[in-house]
């Protein structure tokens, strides 16, 4: 894409002629006639219908046609009736609504499908890209969010619903945006955190419908599709959902670094039971390193990049996939965050039901070592958000503990060792000040909100990835991402989510008689420090330039000088380079932006081309 969303509001032309490539956008238009959706899309990313003065436009993967669009558009009367089509869709998209002059416009729950709004010549614009509205609006760079995308491993809910550039705003989890005819903006909520109370016997055909029709969501469109075959349970069950309902494939992966790695052994012998696909394999000296440089990533101007150390990589995949003729390239990203019980699982199951976590209890904390006493003290804590926020912010930076249980809402943020005195202080402010806004979790349990806080987190890396694949035509893409899957892998009762003995029990279960049961059953998780490692070593000169007039030591938010230590320490731990990731991503995205004004590139141009 990019586009814009514009309100049914007389200033909507003269919004658009500000943008020099007008000419050359597409424009769909509201009943009045005046410009509603502007912008660039695949044709076949778009299904559109109107009624009356009604019209609905779905941007994205989705299963839905325009003859089932205009059925459920003939019973709406205001953009709140169209809550039921969007939970109701599979895929990942936007939804933009224009119901009787007043517009909806609402991305994914994960933010794979974001929505921005800002203010341009006193009127409510809306984007599915924030430098978009920075060009319109001519707002710079929000110093305040760098500092806050230097907290590692990421800054925590609201701070991190923040844009990277000033006046520009996104709604928060579970709600949409509605731009009315006079040029304002408010948000409206449309979904809610469900309450995990199904049982495993009903949630797993849930589970599995949700998947399936994910994956039928990423097939359509006139393009072809290749899924990432890892041998981990998420990507490789993709796959055989994907064979089993005869969606054309082929599958791609990097042969692991560390021969101790058994993902090799289990991709190998699911490859065999899909004969009928070509299985791509890149051997690990033939891909590129961890940290190596990835010129398409110099598109990915949104703001700082989660998971930097990924960005060659997205791009060798994305280039050798699209070579092949793939458009939509097919990850499992998100699936150990919904399907792997978490320490704030066993927290929930045992505040509600004591007896039946007791076991489950001995089991984590023999496996995870944890001492009696702490155990007690983590099943016993139990803070509010913003008591749990103001916590954060007096240990911004004390290390994480290591083999200790601790309370946590979300992964609790540091600030790096390298940081100023000047940006730990003010990010430490940031929190205190959230914290005694008494901000509301996204759920009245830790679990509920941390899933889908973490599911936010790799919907925006997904939407910077494929900014990356866009250069060779590609979009990432991960059902488990997908609104449905999200909202049953949340409604699961929570004494099923864990199950002693068993890896995944909820996933397994849904994918029983579609993958292999021996595969289902797997106890283990591939290792990939060994990668990490040598990209590292290998990259580590590149990464040294960085240090060299960092933006970051410019605006004084680091030492240079103890980064640099950093890169030629010698680790036999990787815990000391969890922050880096950040701090890269950060420094990064400030040499993509003017420096000198603090400005998009081409500002001046306020264009919608990438």
């Amino acid at each position: 894409m990019p586009f814009l969303v514009l309100p049914d509001h007389p200033a909507g032309p003269a919004i658009v002629r500000q943008l020099s490539d007008a000419a050359n956008l597409t424009v769909l238009p509201h009943a009045s006639g005046r410009p509603w959706v502007v912008g660039r899309w695949p044709a076949d990313t778009a299904v559109r219908a109107s009624v009356g003065r009604n019209s609905v436009v779905v941007l994205g993967r989705t299963t839905v046609d325009t003859t089932a669009l205009t059925a459920r558009l003939r019973d709406v009367r205001g953009v709140a009736d169209l809550d039921s089509l969007a939970t109701g869709l599979a895929g990942t998209f936007h939804l933009i609504a224009s119901i009787d002059g007043e517009v909806r416009f609402q991305g994914s729950l994960s933010t794979a499908r974001h929505v921005y709004h800002t203010l341009v010549d006193g009127v409510a614009v809306a984007a599915d890209e924030p430098q978009s509205l920075a060009a319109l609006s001519g707002a710079g760079v929000d110093e305040e969010v760098v500092v806050l995308r230097l907290m590692s491993l990421w800054p925590p809910a609201p701070l991190a619903d923040r844009c990277a550039w000033r006046g520009v705003r996104s709604p928060a989890a579970g709600f949409h945006l509605v731009l009315r005819p006079d040029g304002t903006v408010h948000n409206r909520r449309w979904w809610t955190v469900p309450e995990p109370e199904v049982p495993l016997s009903e949630a797993a055909s849930v589970v599995r419908d949700a998947l399936v029709a994910g994956v039928l969501a990423r097939q359509s469109g006139d393009g072809g599709l290749s899924a990432d075959l890892s041998g981990g349970m998420d990507s490789t069950s993709l796959c055989f959902v994907a064979a089993r309902h005869g969606v054309p494939h082929f599958t791609f992966r990097f042969q692991p670094l560390d021969p101790a790695n058994d993902d090799d052994r289990w991709a190998g012998e699911c490859e065999a039971r899909l004969p009928d696909n070509e299985h791509i394999v890149v051997a690990h000296d033939d891909g590129p390193d961890w940290y190596a440089e990835s010129p398409a990533a110099a598109a990915c101007r949104e703001g700082p990049m989660p998971f930097y150390r990924n960005r060659a990589m997205l791009e060798y995949v994305a280039k050798l996939v699209a070579a092949r003729g793939s458009t939509t390239h097919m990850q499992g990203l998100n699936g150990d965050e919904l399907f792997r019980a978490s320490a704030m699982c066993l927290h929930a199951l045992a505040r509600a039901q004591p007896l039946a976590a007791l076991g489950r209890v001995r089991a984590t904390r023999a496996m995870r070592r944890w001492t009696i006493a702490g155990t007690a003290r983590f099943l016993l804590s139990n803070p509010s958000y913003g008591e749990w926020l103001a916590t954060c912010a007096d240990r911004l930076t004390v290390p994480w503990p290591k083999g200790v249980a601790e309370f946590e809402w979300e992964i609790a943020p540091k600030m790096p060792p390298w940081a100023s005195r000047d940006a730990v202080e003010l990010a430490r402010d940031l929190l205190r000040t959230t914290a005694a806004g008494h901000p509301r979790p996204m759920s009245p349990l830790a679990v509920q909100h941390a899933m889908v806080r973490i599911t936010r987190v790799n919907g925006e890396a997904t939407r910077h990835m494929s900014v990356i694949g866009a250069a060779h035509g590609v979009s990432f893409e991960s059902p488990y991402l997908d609104d449905r899957v999200l909202t049953a892998a949340l409604s699961v009762r929570l004494a099923d989510r864990i199950t002693t003995g068993r890896y995944k029990p909820v996933l397994a279960a849904a994918m029983r008689g579609i993958a292999p049961d021996n595969f289902l059953n797997r106890q283990t998780k591939g290792d990939f420090s060994a990668e990490l490692y040598r990209g590292l070593n290998r990259q580590r000169p590149r990464l040294l330039e960085l240090c060299e007039d960092s933006r970051l030591a410019r605006m004084g938010l680091i030492n240079a000088e103890a980064l640099r230590e950093l890169l030629f320490g010698l680790h036999t731990d990787s815990r000391p380079l969890m922050p880096l990731e950040a701090t890269l991503g950060c420094e990064s995205w400030l040499r993509l932006v003017d420096d000198q004004s603090g400005k998009p590139s081409g500002a001046h141009e306020r264009s919608l081309t990438r």
